[in-house]
């Protein structure tokens, strides 16, 4: 499946991005990432991403179509002036809404992780604020009850969403480094290992952008991704793998 342009203006672009693709390049090993995808499409532009997301991650992000609007947007990222709005499916049922005020930071700089990317609560750490609301909760017939929250991050840490749903023991559904023994993700990057990394991504899309450009509202939202939809209604979490599933989902 291809990327998908859902709003063209003339300052930006706002795209939606499906699971498994890289948003930009990681290594020099030529993998074909969004960023040259939309280079492909507009070849004559400077184009600068202006959000990311995981790798596993589906859903909208915005791009900046020249060098001078990508400066604003990055200023307007800095003064948190995009507002973002993701839909999840986690594990348990969490309350019907809240605020999860618990500050991040890098596991392995305080204590053992055998997974360097992982996040995790730490006290006095960089703060970090996710407000959701609990959209459902259903009893899935192969891994148990689930919801389907709307999470709003206030700040931008790394894996911020995946790691306050951890915290609060509702962890999103087949993350492979939140919520699991970090045997699962250290098997699931192991290209010898045939089973493990077929599993689905985890269930996160980026479902809306939000802001203010040249005294206009501009608001883009899309429905959840299929393949998450499907596991919403009942269909087991494992059948769906991302394409590409050997690269490390960080």
């Amino acid at each position: 499946m291809n990327p998908a342009i859902i709003t063209e203006h003339s300052s930006f672009l706002i795209v939606d991005k499906p699971a498994g693709w890289l948003v930009h390049p990681t290594r020099p090993d030529g993998t074909f990432t969004l960023i040259d995808w939309l280079r492909d499409q507009y070849p004559d532009e400077f184009l600068s991403l202006v959000s990311r997301l995981d790798r596993e991650t589906s859903g909208l992000l915005l791009v900046a179509r020249g060098k001078e609007n990508a400066s604003l947007f990055g200023k307007m990222q800095q003064r948190r002036e995009i507002d973002k709005s993701y839909l999840a499916l986690v594990h348990g049922h969490p309350p019907a809404s809240g605020l999860i005020d618990q500050p991040l930071d890098r596991l392995g700089k305080h204590r053992p992780s055998q997974i360097y990317v992982r996040q995790a609560v730490i006290p006095e750490a960089y703060p970090a604020q996710t407000e959701y609301k609990t959209v459902g909760t259903r009893n899935h017939p192969t891994i148990g009850e689930i919801s389907m929250v709307e999470a709003t991050p206030k700040t931008g840490r790394l894996h911020q969403i995946r790691a306050h749903f951890e915290h609060i023991g509702c962890p999103v559904v087949n993350d492979k480094i939140y919520g699991k023994p970090d045997k699962v993700f250290l098997d699931y990057i192991d290209k010898e290992t045939k089973i493990i990394i077929e599993m689905a991504r985890h269930s996160l899309h980026s479902a809306k952008i939000s802001f203010f450009w040249l005294n206009s509202s501009i608001s883009c939202e899309i429905p959840i991704a299929s393949d998450l939809l499907a596991i919403w209604e009942g269909s087991d979490p494992t059948s769906v793998p991302m394409s590409d599933p050997t690269e490390i989902a960080i």
